[in-house]
C-alpha cells in the first residue's frame, strides 16, 4: 500500500522488519539426568532460574538463540520430558522492558569514553521504536505493525508465542513470576531437582556504574500505568493476559495492574 501511494520512505521503512521472523530463540535448558525441557522467556526472572537450574544439575545444557524444533532436533529425547516455563502479567513485562531499552546500563553506557551504542543498534532493527519517547508512545507502536508478533523480539513477543512446544501445545507446567519460588518449588518436586534458593540478577540497581548513574535512572524510569495504557497492551497482549488470569490460581489480580 506503502509503494502505491507513492510514499517510498514508507516502504523502504517497511522492509527491515519484513525481513524478520518471530525471535522463538530464548535460552532453554535440558537436563537429561532429571527430565526436564525448561523454556526461557525474556523479562520473567530467566537468568535467575538459569543460575537455580545449573546449581542443582550443572551437567544441564543451556542452548542459545534456538527455538524449540531446533532443540528437539538436537535432544529428540526432550520431546519425552518435562516441560516448564515461567509467565509475567503483560502489563509489568511491557513496562520492565521499556525501562531497559530507554534507561538501562545494560544497553547504552558511557564506559572509560566509549559509547556502547547497542540501544540505538537495536533501535535501528525496528521501525519507529527510537521515537518512543514515553511509555504511552511505546504502548502505541507496540499496536501498530512494526511493534506486532510478526517481527517480534524476543523481549517484546507475546508470551503464549515464545513458550509454546513444537506442536502447538503449552508446557506441562507454566508458573508465574508473581509466585516464582513456590512455583519453581512445584517444578522440583515433581522432577526431583534440588533446587537452591533463586539469585537476584540483571537488577536495573545491578548494571548501574556510579550512584549518580543510578539516580538518574531512578527518575526517569519512573512510569505509570494509565488506562491508556492500560487499554493499547491489553489490546496488544489479550491472550497473554488470558493465559496470565486463567492458567493458575495466584494472589496477584489484573486488578493490581
Amino acid at each position: 500500500g506503502a509503494v502505491v501511494r507513492g510514499s517510498f520512505p514508507a516502504a523502504l521503512s517497511m522492509l527491515r522488519p519484513a525481513a524478520r521472523r518471530p525471535d522463538l530463540g530464548a535460552e532453554k535448558i535440558v537436563s537429561r539426568k532429571y527430565r526436564f525441557l525448561w523454556m526461557g522467556n525474556p523479562k520473567v526472572a530467566s537468568r535467575s532460574i538459569m543460575s537455580a537450574l545449573q546449581e542443582a544439575d550443572p551437567d544441564a545444557e543451556i542452548i542459545r538463540d534456538k527455538n524449540v524444533s531446533e532443540v528437539y532436533a538436537s535432544y529428540p529425547e526432550a520431546r519425552d520430558y518435562y516441560s516448564f516455563a515461567f509467565i509475567r502479567h503483560p502489563f509489568a513485562r511491557a513496562l520492565s522492558f521499556y525501562r531497559e531499552i530507554h534507561f538501562s546500563h545494560g544497553v547504552y553506557v558511557e564506559q572509560r569514553g566509549h559509547k556502547l551504542e547497542k540501544r540505538q543498534r537495536f533501535f535501528d532493527r525496528f521501525h519507529g521504536l527510537a521515537e518512543t519517547g514515553c511509555f504511552d508512545d511505546y504502548c502505541r507502536w507496540l499496536n501498530t505493525p512494526y511493534g506486532s508478533d510478526a517481527f517480534a523480539d524476543r523481549h517484546f513477543l507475546s508470551q503464549h508465542v515464545q513458550i509454546r512446544l513444537e506442536d502447538g501445545r503449552l508446557p506441562d507446567f507454566i508458573g508465574h513470576l508473581e509466585n516464582i519460588e513456590a512455583d519453581l518449588n512445584r517444578v522440583a518436586k515433581h522432577v526431583n531437582v534440588p533446587v537452591p534458593a533463586l539469585p537476584t540478577l540483571n537488577t536495573m540497581a545491578g548494571w548501574q556504574t556510579t550512584p549518580d548513574v543510578l539516580n538518574v535512572v531512578r527518575s526517569e524510569a519512573e512510569v505509570d500505568l494509565t488506562e491508556q495504557n492500560k487499554a493499547l497492551l491489553r489490546t496488544r497482549y489479550e491472550r497473554d493476559l488470558e493465559l496470565w488470569m486463567n492458567h493458575r490460581s495466584i494472589t496477584a489480580t489484573v486488578d493490581s495492574y
